[in-house]
C-alpha cells in the first residue's frame, strides 16, 4: 500500500509570496500619499502669496500700475492661470520682470475660490478681444490694492485648505485651514 503525502508550501515559496505582497503594498502607500501630492496646494498658495507681495513692491519701485489676471486655461478647463502685467501707453502689457513674467499655474487637482472686496471671482477663459480682459486685482504704485483672499483645496484632500489673504496694504500670507 502506498501512502499518498499532501505537499504543502515550503518556507521559501511563503517568504516570496510575502515580500512580492509587501512590495506591492509599499508602491500603492507611495502613490496614494506621496508627499508631493501632499504639498500640491500648499506649494500652490505659497507662490501665489510670494509673486503677489512681489508684484505690489514692483509696483511701487517701478512706479506703475500693476494688474493680476486670472484665467482659464481653454473654456472647459479647469486648470488656471495667473498672469501679472502693468500699464504703458494706456495698455496692459506683459511684465518683463524674471518673477512676474511667469504665469502661475494651478492644476485641475486644485479647486480655486478667489474673492475680491468680499466679491468672488467667476474665472474664465481669456476672451476672443484681449482690449476687454481686464485685471481681477489692481495694484497701485502707492503700495495698495483691494483686500481679497484665495483658498486652494486639493480635490483629493477637502478636509483641509490654503487661504491666502491679503489687505489694502498687501501682505499676503498663505494658512492651513481645516474644514
Amino acid at each position: 500500500m502506498r501512502v499518498e503525502r499532501h505537499r504543502g508550501f515550503s518556507l521559501i515559496e511563503i517568504l516570496v509570496a510575502v515580500f512580492v505582497i509587501v512590495m506591492v503594498a509599499s508602491v500603492v502607500m507611495l502613490n496614494v500619499s506621496s508627499p508631493t501630492r501632499d504639498r500640491l496646494a500648499q506649494d500652490a498658495a505659497q507662490q501665489f502669496a510670494r509673486t503677489l507681495n512681489y508684484a505690489l513692491e514692483e509696483a511701487e519701485y517701478a512706479n506703475a500700475v500693476y494688474g493680476l489676471f486670472a484665467e482659464r486655461a481653454t473654456s472647459d478647463s479647469r486648470d488656471i492661470l495667473f498672469t501679472y502685467k502693468y500699464i504703458e501707453d494706456n495698455r496692459w502689457v506683459s511684465a518683463n520682470d524674471q518673477v512676474l513674467s511667469q504665469a502661475l499655474r494651478f492644476d485641475a487637482e486644485l479647486e480655486v475660490d478667489l474673492e475680491v472686496e468680499g466679491t468672488l471671482v467667476d474665472i474664465k477663459a481669456r476672451p476672443v478681444e484681449t482690449e476687454q480682459w481686464q485685471p481681477v486685482l489692481r495694484l497701485l504704485p502707492s503700495g495698495e490694492m483691494s483686500a481679497g483672499r484665495l483658498i486652494v483645496t486639493d480635490d483629493n484632500d477637502t478636509s483641509r485648505f490654503w487661504r491666502v489673504e491679503w489687505t489694502i496694504f498687501g501682505g499676503a500670507t498663505a494658512i492651513l485651514e481645516q474644514r
